[in-house]
């Protein structure tokens, strides 16, 4: 799939809708990102506005492809080409890493994952969106490998092992993870969302739409973790004894008394 078919799809009533749904959730999560910087990779530049609402001064969108399009040069912020599984960034860079359907993309999701842990630095926040195999779109994926679709290039990723690789890299998570969109995975002329509006506004109570998200059956899965700070193990010391001062030399006391009954 080409970068302008990878746009389109955003671009669609379905892909609009994901996004409109997906800015909700992120707007609450990206408050929780502070520091001096803070990489977002991604296919489209929609969301990067949400990154102004943050407590990180300079935001630096990472953009996977190989042309440059209008989507691109739109950017009120550096950006730069590349690859999320091989980024041209130092060890400990970002205080904060956003990955938007990025790791979907890659042949090896685990790669992706490793470049983003090395340049975050300690105590930074990563925050990833993907779509979940285990909803409705998970099944127009299966669909989507015998005939050609928007979802055929992506690779859906089990939340179970997305959470394994996470904390074998020193990621943990720092609150449940969210599963938005519980819609039909295509666009009709009715709505596409079981729930219309139920989820996205006020209709439902509060406690109750945080219930209905921690259901894992959601289309779009959102996951939030802070990585490990260096460890600093303290070795414990060994208590030493009083030392012993070295023997030193006394007079021999003589009992004179003893000396004069041997003398007699």
């Amino acid at each position: 799939m080409s970068d302008s078919q990878r746009q389109n799809f955003w671009a669609s009533s379905l892909g609009q809708r994901v996004l409109d749904t997906e800015q909700i959730a992120l707007e609450t999560q990206l408050r929780r990102l502070h520091g001096s910087s803070a990489l977002w990779v991604g296919e489209t530049s929609t969301p990067l506005s949400l990154l102004n609402n943050c407590m990180v001064r300079q935001g630096v969108y990472l953009t996977q492809g190989s042309s440059v399009n209008s989507d691109q040069t739109r950017v009120d912020m550096p950006w730069v080409q590349g690859a999320l599984d091989a980024l041209p960034f130092a060890r400990n860079e970002f205080d904060g890493i956003v990955i938007h359907h990025a790791l979907e993309r890659l042949a090896d999701p685990r790669a992706g994952l490793r470049e983003a842990a090395r340049v975050l630095a300690p105590g930074g926040r990563i925050i990833i969106v993907g779509f979940n195999p285990i909803s409705l779109f998970g099944l127009r994926r299966g669909y989507a490998k015998c005939i050609d679709d928007d979802f055929s290039q992506r690779r859906f990723i089990n939340p179970i092992r997305l959470f394994d690789w996470l904390e074998l890299l020193g990621l943990s998570l720092e609150v449940k993870p969210e599963y938005l969109e519980y819609g039909l995975p295509f666009a009709t002329s009715k709505g596409t969302s079981l729930w219309p509006q139920a989820l996205r506004g006020g209709e439902l109570p509060k406690q109750l739409r945080r219930w209905i998200r921690r259901l894992p059956l959601g289309g779009v899965l959102t996951v939030s973790a802070v990585k490990r700070a260096l460890p600093m193990t303290l070795m414990p010391t060994k208590r030493r004894r009083g030392s012993r001062l070295a023997p030193a030399g006394y007079p021999k006391v003589v009992n004179l008394r003893a000396v004069r009954k041997d003398e007699a």
